[in-house]
């Protein structure tokens, strides 16, 4: 039960750091603009307003799935039946191979870097940007659809 409780408290652990690392990469690429270390768009328009609303809307709903997934994990540590049934639901190896095939870790953070580079992409050009953009919204909609399709075939 020792072992559960660690991994348990390993795991929000590791979650708390990769919230602090979203929290401080949406104030870094925040003050690197205010600060004018890269070149603003030449002109204001529609899609610059809409880049910086997909990338706070991006970093804010990682934060609350981190968040929720944090929470689950705090309420399992205190009953013991719940520790169980969610050690079991992490290491079953239905799910391990369900999330290995579909990619879904990986492609959320290539999704990621992509949006974070469109945004920085977008006072060169709006049609690298949108590019990126494009490609992030295909590989989570992809990671989406392929784990719903190994759900429903294994």
């Amino acid at each position: 039960m020792n072992s559960i409780r660690n991994e348990l408290e390993k795991r929000i652990k590791n979650s708390m750091w990769i919230l602090v690392i979203i929290m401080g990469m949406m104030s870094v690429v925040r003050l690197f603009f205010i600060l004018n270390i890269f070149p603003e768009p030449v002109e204001e328009n529609f899609f610059t307003g809409a880049m910086d609303g997909l990338l706070i809307g991006f970093h804010i709903g990682l934060i609350v799935v981190i968040s929720i997934g944090i929470i689950k994990l705090k309420k399992s540590l205190k009953d013991e039946e719940k520790m169980k049934n969610y050690y079991i639901f992490i290491t079953d190896e239905r799910n391990i191979l369900i999330k290995t095939k579909s990619a879904v870790p990986l492609n959320i953070i290539n999704a990621y870097l992509f949006i974070i580079v469109a945004y920085l992409m977008q006072s060169i050009s709006i049609y690298i940007s949108l590019t990126c953009v494009i490609i992030s919204f295909y590989l989570i909609i992809q990671s989406i659809i392929l784990k719903l399709y190994y759900t429903k075939t294994m």
